[in-house]
């Protein structure tokens, strides 16, 4: 059976990865590899596929799509495509469905690509005072899930506050009691983080690259901007109308996927380097980044990382930054910050 290098992407292109693909006469079978490097398939049948320009597309949810830039790839598709695939039902119901299949790729299409732009540009447009107002009540919506540690989180708090980041939410650090190596950010300025990765940590540095990343997606509206694309079309229609308290009752009662919320790509880069230069300019040391991914990888390989599965790429991400770090100087760790550090790391 013949393999073909090609790229498979879902919900948005910078989900893209590579994969192998295999073609028989059931179904497009396409190979590829988790975030942590284990093997997993996607099959498409026939009848679900639909072609469009230069890729092929499938027709459920979410938008998948897929690109093998293979002559003979595409040969073998089109005479499969050819194939009567009757399902039980009359000729011309199968014409009308067919027809209506393209339609909605054709929508699906559009959205692929309009929802993450409407997303960014709604976010960027809501008042700070209604993103605080949502974020503080989609906090209080998801936090009762966790059990609070308030020695560590008064500890985390008094770490990020002494970073001296100046901002226009009111940023507060909470620290849950949970095993998983995770944290993650709430629109409007609270950053949550489980024991389980603040455990693990060996480096303060690694608590404010931590902190300066999360936050910068706070910052940046990430955090709101995701949110949005992710409850789809409704919360965006909403914000378009001016109905603000329909969009806020969504987010609130969605507010459990903060913590597995995924980024692209470009807006993780975007996190990273912005803590980046938060560090710099307070003579800590962006080395921090590294100590830290170390310990996300050597925690996957014992467990899963929501924080990993969530914030992919991790070699790319060392890459880049290890890049822009070269030339600076190590710096020592401000005093104020390695005794509240000594403080979170004394059970």
């Amino acid at each position: 059976m013949k393999t073909y290098e090609g790229i498979y992407s879902y919900n948005s292109p910078d989900s893209a990865q590579k994969c192998l693909v295999t073609v028989t006469d059931k179904r497009i079978e396409i190979h590829l590899r988790d975030a942590q490097g284990n093997p997993r398939v996607v099959y498409w049948y026939w009848y679900n596929v639909v072609q469009g320009d230069h890729a092929l597309h499938h027709t459920g949810q979410p938008l998948q799509t897929l690109k093998v830039p293979s002559f003979e790839f595409q040969d073998a598709v089109a005479q499969q495509m050819k194939k009567p695939r009757r399902r039980g039902v009359p000729a011309v119901a199968m014409a009308v469905g067919g027809t209506i299949l393209v339609a909605l790729a054709l929508l699906a299409a559009a959205y692929f690509w309009l929802v993450p732009y409407l997303a960014g540009r709604m976010a960027n447009a809501l008042p700070v005072e209604y993103e605080i107002k949502f974020g503080e009540k989609a906090y209080q919506s998801m936090i009762g899930e966790f059990n609070i540690m308030p020695r560590e989180t008064a500890l985390a708090d008094s770490f990020f506050q002494a970073l001296q980041i100046p901002s226009r939410y009111p940023v507060s650090v909470t620290v849950v009691d949970e095993a998983q190596t995770n944290a993650f950010a709430v629109p409007g300025g609270h950053i949550v983080i489980f024991s389980g990765l603040l455990r693990q940590m060996q480096h303060p540095e690694e608590l404010a690259a931590l902190l300066a990343h999360e936050y910068s997606h706070v910052e940046l509206r990430h955090t709101t901007r995701s949110l949005l694309q992710s409850l789809g079309t409704y919360a965006l229609v909403s914000l378009l109308l001016g109905d603000l308290s329909g969009v806020e009752a969504v987010l609130v009662q969605n507010a459990h996927e903060l913590k597995g919320l995924e980024y692209s790509r470009r807006l993780e880069k975007e996190a990273d380097l912005n803590g980046l230069q938060l560090l710099h300019a307070r003579r800590i040391n962006g080395e921090g980044y590294i100590w830290l991914f170390g310990t996300l990888k050597k925690e996957a390989a014992a467990a899963p990382s929501e924080w990993l599965s969530s914030h992919p790429d991790l070699g790319t991400r060392i890459r880049y930054v290890q890049a822009a770090l070269q030339g600076d100087a190590a710096a020592a760790t401000p005093a104020a910050l390695a005794r509240l550090w000594e403080q979170i790391k004394t059970n």
